[in-house]
């Protein structure tokens, strides 16, 4: 009995579908083979660190020593880049785009990368589909601020004025961020009202503190510490669980009597998702060298923060809680909004 053969435009088809497969499968394996080569000789060009913050804020800060070290273990350049606005998305959302090769990473921090997205609407990354997390470098206090000029001392003094003054007193805002979520806690917890003054960066806010063109800002204890010192601010409560080494004479908000005020951030590197995983383990082990170098961490100490070593995998669960932290304080009603 003779079987039907098939048309040959049928047997032409399969023979072109399997070549096209193998030529493929021949493509993928040179390309990982390519990815590989590469990842061994990583970085063999400069590496872009993009900082999401003006110079001289503390977010930059923390960028040039971490690109310090990381210049120190490879032997190649790392190049910092200021991309500030927005507080802090731009840079962070630059990072999100760039090619996932290990030559752009970025620092950031709780503020742009849980904070803001969960604050912001118009925010066109998400975190944790778009970032593939290296470690943190510290975790970061915040402190209440006021000018010289304002007429309060103590926690208690300044809500019991602002509260016999509503719309009276002014305060920083830079939009989002980790600053953001520190207003709406302190006027969930104490009901004032004060008028908001928009900033770009946190320097900014700063210098008009310092001036006396605004009356309160809560940012990081780095940021603030040494105007305060110099006598330029004053400091006033800080919302964290305890006091700082650099300003221990300054209360937490929980001992003036707002157990609800507990904001630490915190700064740490991440690359772009898509990464190779053997350039995502170079970097990690030059930062987890970084970290552990006595230099590194007195710098950092001396910055008043408080060093961290952990694996990307501890920081990518971290990571998980803050966002969703984050997203549920802010999704709270009662959480009060600055005007």
């Amino acid at each position: 009995m003779r079987h039907p053969q098939p048309p040959a435009g049928h047997t032409r088809r399969i023979a072109v579908r399997a070549v096209l497969a193998l030529a493929a499968a021949t493509l993928a394996v040179a390309a990982g083979a390519a990815r590989a080569e590469d990842s061994a000789t990583y970085p063999d060009r400069p590496v872009r660190l993009v900082a999401a913050q003006e110079p001289g804020s503390a977010t930059d800060k923390i960028a040039r020593l971490v690109a310090d070290a990381l210049e120190r273990e490879w032997s190649r350049p790392v190049v910092v880049e200021n991309r500030a606005g927005a507080a802090g998305t731009i840079g962070a959302e630059a990072v999100a785009r760039a090619a996932p090769d290990g030559y752009t990473l970025l620092v950031g921090g709780l503020s742009n990368l849980a904070v803001s997205p969960a604050m912001r609407p118009e925010v066109r990354y998400d975190t944790l589909r778009d970032f593939a997390p290296i470690g943190r470098v510290a975790h970061v206090p915040f402190v209440f601020a006021a000018s010289t000029q304002a007429p309060w001392r103590t926690m208690a003094e300044f809500v019991a004025s602002a509260r016999s003054n509503p719309g009276k007193y002014t305060y920083g805002s830079l939009g989002g961020g980790v600053t953001g979520l520190c207003n709406s806690q302190l006027f969930a917890a104490t009901r004032i009202d004060m008028l908001a003054v928009e900033y770009k960066g946190a320097s900014s806010a700063i210098t008009d503190l310092v001036a006396g063109r605004i009356d309160f800002l809560c940012n990081e204890i780095g940021a603030l510490a040494s105007q305060a010192h110099a006598g330029r601010v004053r400091l006033v409560a800080l919302p964290g669980p305890r006091r700082a080494a650099l300003v221990p004479e300054v209360p937490t908000a929980a001992e003036s009597g707002y157990r609800d005020l507990q904001v630490v951030g915190w700064y740490g590197l991440l690359a772009p998702a898509g990464t190779p995983q053997p350039v995502l383990d170079r970097i990690a082990r030059a930062l987890a060298a970084a970290t552990r170098s006595p230099v590194f961490v007195q710098r950092i100490e001396a910055m008043g923060y408080e060093p961290v070593r952990e694996s990307a995998e501890e920081f990518a669960r971290a990571l998980r809680d803050d966002v969703a932290r984050a997203r549920r304080l802010l999704a709270d009603p009662r959480a009060g909004q600055p005007r």
